[in-house]
């Protein structure tokens, strides 16, 4: 068995069905990241994972045993809150100590433990102070110590960055990630942020409507995502969605694009798959990194600029194919002005499609 083994896990309130039938495993040292939009069900599951809340039928595993009846005290876990829920009268040392306290850990172990968790997370300096004299990320770190302290199982953070600015987000972020590299810890972290989703996590669950869209890593997720919805959801800047009618054409399977001043056959590498549903609509998905400025001499589509956004490294261009806006990211020195035309190509070995009634992919 496991670190953890969700099976067939359940949840309603009344007639409202929050979890429909969740079923995740991972193994010990894992990173699981429950990813969705507001409302998807992720802080249920991670509730029922705790044993704040009871499933209303399955069953969960933490390591070797089911832990449906086990109260949360006793299922060797660790959270860490969005909101730090530390306490404010005591100072970094006993906000750490607290929850060893409640165990009865001889206090020259919970001296050592103390020592080692504070140095680690870089908080040694901070153990006389209280709560309301850190910042932002330095009570996360506390929080966090309090979990580490605990050397549990199973950690569980629920959304322990959204309190955060941009800034500190990122580098608590790599803190995260750092340390569960360093301890081969397991951990669940729940997250509305599909960047911290793809950065933190080896395992993702993406979910929508109490049911997991798909479950993989982050290369399977982002490379072949399962449905619209996780195309659309994972990835900044979104997934560019473009209709299209499956054709044939000189013995090859593909699509035509059509820019306002210039239209293409393109051809897809797996196309003969889809040989019965030539005249057929579909919806061809392609990423903004995957559109590439055609060099000279090679085919490429005219398409006029209709706005640009610097970002540094890149330049975001948006334009129109079939009559859908799409957005290209390109190179700085690439890029044309708005008014102007550029020549692109689609990166047609990693193009997905989908069919438009089911919305699942096809290739």
């Amino acid at each position: 068995m496991g670190a953890l083994a969700i099976k067939n896990v359940t949840k309603s309130f009344g007639d409202t069905h929050i979890l429909k039938g969740i079923d995740i495993h991972i193994e010990a040292g894992e990173f699981l990241i429950l990813v969705g939009p507001s409302g998807c069900g992720k802080s249920t599951l991670m509730n029922i994972i705790a044993g704040l809340e009871a499933p209303t039928t399955g069953e969960v595993h933490i390591g070797e045993r089911i832990v449906n009846n086990v109260a949360p005290k006793d299922r060797d876990i660790a959270m860490v809150f969005q909101s730090y829920a530390l306490y404010p009268t005591m100072n970094v040392r006993k906000n750490i100590a607290f929850g060893m306290e409640t165990r009865g850990v001889p206090k020259k172990e919970q001296d050592e433990i103390i020592a080692r968790v504070s140095k680690m997370l870089q908080i040694d300096h901070l153990l006389d102070r209280k709560p309301g004299q850190l910042s932002g990320g330095q009570r996360q770190r506390v929080a966090m110590g309090r979990a580490l302290a605990r050397d549990p199982k199973l950690f569980l953070f629920d959304e322990p960055l959204s309190n955060l600015d941009a800034k500190l987000r990122v580098e608590m972020r790599t803190e995260i990630k750092q340390l569960h590299h360093r301890l081969k810890t397991t951990i669940v972290y729940v997250t509305h942020d599909q960047i911290e989703a793809m950065t933190l996590g080896d395992k993702i669950a993406v979910m929508k409507d109490g049911i997991i869209q798909q479950f993989g890593s982050p290369e399977e997720i982002y490379e072949r995502p399962s449905n619209l919805f996780v195309a659309g959801f994972i990835g900044s800047p979104s997934m560019n969605f473009v209709e299209c009618h499956l054709a044939e054409q000189g013995g090859e399977y593909g699509v035509s694009l059509q820019s306002e001043g210039d239209a293409r056959f393109v051809a897809l590498p797996n196309g003969a798959r889809l040989a019965d549903r030539i005249g057929q609509k579909v919806i061809l998905g392609v990423r903004p990194e995957q559109i590439e400025v055609a060099e000279e001499g090679e085919p490429g589509l005219a398409c006029k600029v209709h706005l640009t956004e610097p970002t540094g490294p890149d330049t975001m261009i948006f334009t129109q194919v079939n009559g859908k806006e799409v957005v290209a990211r390109v190179h700085p020195r690439a890029a044309r002005h708005p008014g102007e035309t550029m020549r692109l190509k689609l990166d047609m070995g990693k193009v997905v499609l989908f069919d438009p009634q089911t919305e699942l992919r096809l290739v």
